[in-house]
């Protein structure tokens, strides 16, 4: 912009915001949701590989609803998958099959006939927000809490319409 003073003589200056540009130093930057990117994500990813091993295998799934009590499947097994297998496709935390059948299974044993709960179907690992927690979700799991530090994508109404 060009200015012409009273006594002829010529001032230059330049603009330096306009109407439509914002100020670098005002923009906000916030990484801490990333996280919960990552989380949506798991869960999707949790909540498709449950769907289709559950419709996918339907025959080796037997779903029982005792009339008092926990709803629950039997896995037959097909000779081949092993118990961190069923695990990683089923969304279920580690030792919860163990404790369930009441007998220590290995990730790296192939399944036989196996006992799994509705309700320990369909999790996935969250991502802490901060050191603090972490540390919490380690002595939760120490304490015999399995579910520590995951949530649950599907629930059993889920699960009872992927077997039929």
């Amino acid at each position: 912009m060009t200015k012409i003073g009273p006594m002829q003589n010529v001032e230059f200056s330049t603009p330096t915001s306009s109407v439509g540009a914002t100020d670098s130093g005002n923009v906000e930057i916030n990484f801490s949701n990333s996280g919960d990117i990552e989380d949506r994500i798991q869960r999707e990813n949790t909540k498709e590989s449950v769907q289709n091993t559950l419709q996918s295998n339907k025959k080796d799934y037997e779903l029982k609803i005792p009339w008092i009590g926990t709803d629950y499947v039997i896995y037959t097994g097909d000779g081949k998958t092993t118990y961190g297998q069923l695990r990683e496709k089923l969304g279920i935390p580690p030792k919860v099959l163990s404790e369930t059948n009441g007998k220590k299974l290995t990730d790296d044993q192939i399944v036989d006939k196996t006992r799994i709960n509705l309700d320990d179907i369909g999790w996935y690992p969250v991502t802490p927000q901060s050191d603090i927690e972490a540390q919490d979700i380690r002595a939760q799991r120490s304490y015999g809490n399995h579910y520590a530090g995951y949530d649950r994508a599907v629930n059993n109404n889920d699960i009872k319409n992927y077997l039929k």
